[in-house]
Order: structure tokens, then sequence, then C-alpha cells
């Protein structure tokens, strides 16, 4: 009987060192579940940080592609009025040279139609000149008579 409780009491023993060692590593099974746990929440809060990140790289690319469109609605205006300048060059060109022509005619025009009345007016003061000049020449003569008779007399 002693023998059997002998074993019995290694058998509790080796039970007592076996539950020991099995809350050993119980606690350690809790321990590395905490760092899981520990480990899962940081991944979960760097998956929310690039849940974020990539929200904000959308915003970004949405900001980026409303750029792009005003980029392409200020170079087609641009485009638009690079055409409409063209265009008033263009009629700016015609007009200046269409308009230069009878600009010309028209002034030659009026210097021919001023320089006839200068001609006439020229014409005009030389008979009066030569007119004039007859006159003097015929006055002088008279003069020149009135003279001698003076004397003579």
């Amino acid at each position: 009987m002693e023998q059997t409780l002998q074993l019995i009491l290694n058998d509790l023993k080796e039970l007592k060192e076996g539950q020991q060692e099995l809350k050993k590593g119980y606690r350690g099974l809790q321990e590395v579940q905490l760092e899981l746990k520990e480990g899962q929440r940081g991944l979960q809060e760097v998956q929310l940080e690039l849940k974020e990140g990539q929200r904000g790289l959308q915003e970004v690319q949405l900001e980026l592609k409303e750029g792009q469109r005003g980029l392409q609605e200020v170079q087609l205006e641009l485009k638009e009025g690079q055409q409409g300048l063209q265009g008033d060059v263009s009629s700016i060109k015609d007009n200046l040279i269409n308009g230069l022509g009878p600009y010309f005619e028209h002034i030659e025009k009026h210097i021919d139609e001023r320089t006839g009345e200068l001609k006439d007016t020229l014409e005009d003061q030389q008979r009066i000149i030569d007119t004039l000049a007859a006159r003097s020449v015929k006055h002088e003569s008279e003069i020149k008579d009135l003279k001698h008779l003076l004397k003579n007399q």
C-alpha cells in the first residue's frame, strides 16, 4: 500500500509539475495572444493610416484632374483668342493694303487739284505782274515825257 501511495504521490507530483508547466505554457500563450492583439491593433492603425493616405491621394488626384481640365479650357481659350487675333491682323492687313490704294489716289487727286489751283493763281499773278510792269514802263515813259515838257517850257 505504501508503494501504491508513493506511486500516487509521485503521479500527483508529476501532475502538479505538468499542471505548472501547462500554466506556464498557458501564460506564455496568453502573452503571445496579447502581443498578437497588439500587433493586430498596430496593423489596423497602419491600415487606417493607409486608407486615409489613399483618400488623400484620391483627393489630390481629383484636384489634379480638375486643374488639368482648367488648363485645357484655358488652352482652348488661348487658341480661340489667337485665331481671333490672327483674323483681326489679317483683316487689318487687308484693309490697310486695300485702303492705301484709294488713299494714295485721293492724295494724288488732291495734290493735282491744288497744283492746278496754284498754277491758275500763279498765271493770274503773272498776268497782273506783266500788266503792272507794262503800266510801270508806260508811266515811266509818260513821266519822262512830262519832265521833258516841263523842262522845255
